[in-house]
């Protein structure tokens, strides 16, 4: 009627329903992909939909970021490895940090961001 295809608003007060069952009914009538769709033509080397979602990371990958992370930290300065593993490993809080250290908090952040940085240039 009016030329155009109507809102959501206007579906729902036509129809006695709420916006939301309205978008809800519009979105359960969405095509469904399928992962096993092809993603390119080449029927010789078909890429698959399912083939460009990330895997988790294996085993093997894990090992290997542990063992990194391991040798970071084992460069870096006792007050700064602790720094770190407290914060990181026993997840404690800046304020608690900076307490067993005899520092303040803003002290215990500058440090903290200058570690990382250095932890990652090293990378």
């Amino acid at each position: 009627r009016l030329g155009r295809e109507p809102t959501v608003e206007e579906i729902a007060g036509e129809i006695g329903a709420s916006k939301e069952e309205v978008a809800a009914s519009i979105e359960a009538g969405a095509e469904v992909e399928s992962l096993y769709r092809s993603v390119n033509n080449n029927d010789e080397n078909s890429l698959l939909l399912i083939d460009k979602i990330e895997e988790e990371n294996s085993a093997q990958e894990d090992l290997l970021n542990q063992m990194v992370l391991r040798e970071l930290l084992t460069g870096l300065e006792d007050k700064d490895r602790e720094i770190i593993i407290r914060r990181y490993y026993y997840n404690e809080t800046q304020s608690q940090i900076a307490a067993k250290l005899g520092i303040s908090q803003v002290q215990v952040s500058r440090l903290e961001k200058k570690i990382l940085k250095q932890m990652r240039e090293k990378l």
